[in-house]
């Protein structure tokens, strides 16, 4: 992608609903935001020099994603601290990408950038507990079909996996440092964890929790006063785990100094199963960094003006991560698969 043709097509676009966006059009500028996430969707930042606004587009695959979150922002905004929908995008502004959202833009800063982030967490943890059970989001996103949680891992990690590995095959010649030894490997560490939730006895009940689902710290903007906003609720759903928000906000404390005081507060405020399904979603969050960042690294080629700093930053998180993830759950072809997965589950907790 063309960043400068990309900011100037959406500058054009938003000078022509300027009074729509409440933007004085002779000043809007476009701005290209880069997502250290990946290249899913297209976000921008919209200011006429006073007034910024965030503007997010979706192709067609990921549209459902972000009309859902439209659909419940209201209410999001009001009780979960979602910033505030401005106006919805119904026309193709970028090749490709035909739906879109305008929100307010957050004058704050990332979490992983905030010096004390304890407070911000403890906060942040506090609402999961009231996300999880809201029984209005429950009632406007129904139960489609029964999950089991066993099958909502799947559906978050296995699957999205299998997804990043045909990117990675399509994109091979680019990674000399990933051998086809590794390749195999992933394939088979993500049969082996497939296998361990489906026997394991704390994933077999229905997921139905409310789930974030994405609830990393680039998703979680602070301003100056350490009030918060969660954003990116895209892939929210009412048949999730909600292990898996918890592991994915406390991943950065995961092994460091403040990690057993975490463990302590779980234990006394979680179910022991809920606990025992986070030590094999940390698992799985560790091999998000082996596998999803070779997927990132891959699709940075199609844009040139980030490529270099993002298929950097992918190659040492995954080299990093391959490393720790060998090293803490061993290699099931070596060890033996069931041997493997019930050593491997101990370990983990």
């Amino acid at each position: 992608m063309d960043l400068k043709l990309a900011e100037a097509q959406v500058t054009g676009w938003a000078k022509k609903y300027s009074q729509i966006l409440g933007l004085h059009k002779t000043n809007i500028k476009a701005i290209y935001i880069h997502n250290p996430g990946g290249f899913v969707n297209q976000s921008f930042r919209l200011s006429d020099g006073e007034t910024s606004l965030h503007v997010k587009f979706a192709d067609d695959r990921r549209a459902p994603h972000l009309k859902q979150w439209a659909s419940l922002n209201e209410y999001l905004s009001k009780n979960h601290h979602s910033p505030r929908l401005i106006h919805e995008v119904a026309e193709e502004v970028l090749p490709g990408f035909r739906y879109g959202l305008v929100f307010e833009y957050i004058n704050g800063k990332p979490l992983e950038d905030v010096a004390e982030p304890l407070p911000v967490v403890q906060e942040v943890f506090k609402s999961l507990k009231r996300i999880h059970s809201d029984t209005y989001i429950k009632k406007v996103l129904g139960m489609k079909e029964k999950t089991t949680l066993s099958e909502a891992f799947v559906a978050e990690y296995i699957s999205r996996f299998e997804e990043d590995l045909l990117i990675i095959r399509s994109g091979r010649n680019l990674l000399d440092f990933v051998s086809d030894e590794s390749l195999d490997w992933f394939y088979s560490e993500l049969q082996a964890l497939k296998q361990m939730v489906s026997q394991l006895h704390c994933f077999q009940r229905q997921a139905a929790d409310v789930v974030h689902n994405d609830l990393n710290w680039q998703n979680i903007l602070v301003n100056n006063q350490n009030h918060f906003w969660i954003i990116d609720w895209d892939d929210l759903t009412a048949a999730g785990d909600a292990a898996m928000d918890y592991t994915v906000l406390l991943w950065p404390f995961y092994r460091s100094e403040e990690w057993p005081a975490w463990k302590n507060k779980m234990a006394l405020v979680l179910d022991k199963e809920m606990v025992e399904r986070m030590s094999v979603y940390f698992r799985a969050k560790l091999l998000d960094d082996v596998i999803d960042v070779l997927a990132d690294y891959v699709e940075a080629e199609g844009f040139p003006d980030v490529k270099e700093a993002a298929q950097l930053q992918a190659k040492e998180t995954h080299l990093c991560a391959f490393q720790t993830y060998r090293e803490r759950y061993g290699d099931s072809k070596k060890l033996g698969q069931a041997n493997w997965i019930t050593s491997s589950f101990r370990r983990a907790r």
